[in-house]
């Protein structure tokens, strides 16, 4: 009898088949249904994160006006630079999902939990690497980048203090990655909530005082951010350690071995190297707005309008991970013409419904912009220019995005790798200069730049999806099992 006969969940894991799916589930059921029932917690999880990402702007945008406006400018300014390192271990983090999901669907769980263990032993490693030179070359980079005076200032002290906290930070990704590749998406649910319940509580103590605890503005928003990176990361390695979830790695798991690293890397560094690339692209459009004629207000809108928007990414998010998921358990199973389906709808779902979503998105950006810079209607008037200009594309980047998640599922993340360089590297800084400074448009060149972007990159990932790589699964696998599920 396989391994995965063997596996005993405790009760209060025991949840109904409607919300815990199984490999029989994703590798046989209903694909529309099964996508949505995989892809619901992830939705979720998703709004949370959304909620996570947009709470500090809703407390530092409550501050009084030109402190606001210098402290929401600080965080986006930040941002992209935060990111461009998280994106080294999600690129990383990202390979859980073609090699667990495929040595899932192969009937090999017992794999599947040694992968979980060198996953998160690369990830540490990675991560430590990154927290450190954040840290100390931070301030260099961004006053590089065109930040000067309070924005500098600003910006150097919330980017220092998120640094400090990207062990937990990655490790919290990576467990989503992990578990949702598994096919377990309630799990990273759970810990998400537990995340953005503790950022809530702590961000207007930290930022406004309260009690003991005095007003620290900027500086607060980022250490209520590492309390809550702290807690998800803490009960993630609770429940994988004490044998709570249905991965279930030794400690041995987590002693790098040499095949398996070269397994990870083989796999994650194109994805890291096109999310990193894609990353410094942001970074490079951010050093893009701090040279218009009034940095402030650009930075300020163009990081409000991308929140407003990030909104219908709850959809986006949620659909390409079950996508991957599904692909990446039916190539494991060696079923290629339900690996074919699923890529198919799940293409033409993501792009049909973000043409909804955006629409709807347009008709009430205003009232949406306005609840989180009540005092800044220059910001909230810019921020809408932004989102009228950049809706027109973002259906397309629906498109692109899930053929993006066929080739994360399948594990072909050499041609996500040039997709994501390209549509940053040849299309959107180009066309955005251009329009900026070439004809002299300003921020609303940038808008038309990116919009622009989009769309032809959408056009260049259709014809990857056509090629038709993403259909072959890149784990070796011995002759499939029959599996016994818990």
């Amino acid at each position: 009898m396989h391994a995965d006969a063997n596996v005993n969940i405790p009760p209060a894991y025991c949840l109904p088949v409607e919300l815990r799916l199984d490999r029989e589930q994703i590798i046989k059921g209903p694909i529309v249904k099964t996508m949505f029932i995989l892809g619901w917690p992830l939705m979720l999880s998703s709004i949370l994160q959304t909620a996570y990402n947009m709470v500090d702007v809703i407390w530092l945008g409550r501050l009084p006006r030109e402190e606001a406006l210098t402290a929401v400018a600080a965080v986006n300014f930040s941002w992209p630079l935060v990111f461009l390192f998280i994106s080294i271990g999600m690129g990383l983090g990202s390979a859980a999902v073609p090699i667990i999901s495929q040595h899932i669907g192969a009937g090999n769980r017992e794999k599947a939990s040694h992968y979980t263990g060198q996953i998160m032993a690369t990830i540490g490693i990675i991560s430590l690497t990154a927290a450190f030179l954040g840290f100390f070359f931070s301030t260099d980079i961004l006053a590089t980048l065109g930040a000067k005076g309070d924005l500098l200032a600003t910006s150097s002290e919330y980017t220092r203090i998120v640094f400090l906290g990207f062990v937990f930070m990655f490790l919290s990704q990576g467990s989503s990655f992990i578990l949702s590749a598994e096919g377990d998406t309630i799990t990273p649910l759970k810990i998400t909530a537990i995340s953005v319940a503790v950022n809530i509580l702590l961000d207007p103590i930290f930022i406004f005082g309260y009690g003991p605890v005095t007003a620290m503005g900027v500086f607060g928003a980022a250490v209520a951010t590492i309390f809550a990176r702290v807690a998800s990361s803490a009960v993630f390695i609770y429940l994988l350690m004490s044998g709570k979830l249905r991965l279930k790695p030794k400690i041995r798991d987590f002693l790098p071995e040499k095949e398996a690293v070269k397994t990870i890397l083989k796999i994650g560094i194109p994805s890291a190297i096109g999310m990193s690339a894609a990353a410094l692209g942001f970074v490079v459009i951010q050093g893009i707005l701090v040279r218009l004629p009034d940095p402030n207000l650009a930075i300020a809108a163009y990081g409000l309008g991308e929140r407003v928007i990030n909104i219908m990414f709850v959809l986006v998010n949620g659909l390409t991970s079950s996508i991957a998921v599904m692909l990446g358990q039916s190539l494991g199973a060696g079923d290629k013409e339900r690996g074919s389906k699923v890529g198919f709808i799940g293409v033409n779902l993501m792009f049909y419904m973000m043409i909804t979503m955006s629409t709807i998105i347009y008709l009430v950006r205003m009232p949406i912009l306005t609840f989180f810079m009540p005092h800044n209607p220059d910001v909230v008037a810019a921020a809408s220019d932004f989102m009228t200009i950049v809706l027109i594309g973002i259906s397309y980047f629906g498109l692109f995005r899930a053929i993006m998640s066929l080739l994360s599922g399948s594990g072909h993340t050499t041609q996500g790798m040039i997709l994501s360089s390209s549509r940053l590297w040849l299309l959107r800084i180009p066309m955005t200069i251009f329009f900026a400074f070439t004809l002299g448009m300003g921020a609303i060149g940038v808008w038309i730049g990116m919009a622009l972007s989009n769309m032809i990159s959408a056009g260049i990932a259709v014809a990857f999806y056509i090629k038709g790589d993403w259909k072959v699964k890149v784990i070796r696998t011995e002759k499939t099992l029959p599996v016994v599920e818990p």
